[in-house]
């Protein structure tokens, strides 16, 4: 099978292009496979429910997380875990 390819081209500030340069050489790869690689993972998964996506719906009706060990004071903290906000427990970690 043939792919059709169509040359485009990005500017990238240089620290991002040696960056992703660097990490394409460990990988094997050109900084174009690269490129491709990235952007057809991110257009897969993005908005599609796929796993591993942080589509929203994806994660509300993802299957609950059943904690075996629960923080009982989560609930009344959880101003502070979100927002920094001071804790309401007494409880200091």
């Amino acid at each position: 099978m043939h792919l059709h390819m169509r040359r485009t081209q990005l500017l990238l500030p240089s620290d991002l292009h040696d960056r992703a340069a660097a990490h394409a050489r460990t990988r094997g790869l050109s900084l174009g496979g690269l490129v491709r690689e990235a952007l057809a993972d991110y257009l897969g998964k993005a908005g599609t429910g796929a796993p591993g996506s942080d589509d929203v719906e994806t994660v509300l009706l993802a299957d609950p997380f059943d904690d075996p060990h629960p923080d009982p004071q989560l609930s009344l903290d959880a101003d502070h875990h979100l927002y920094g906000a001071r804790r309401r427990s007494s409880r200091k970690r």
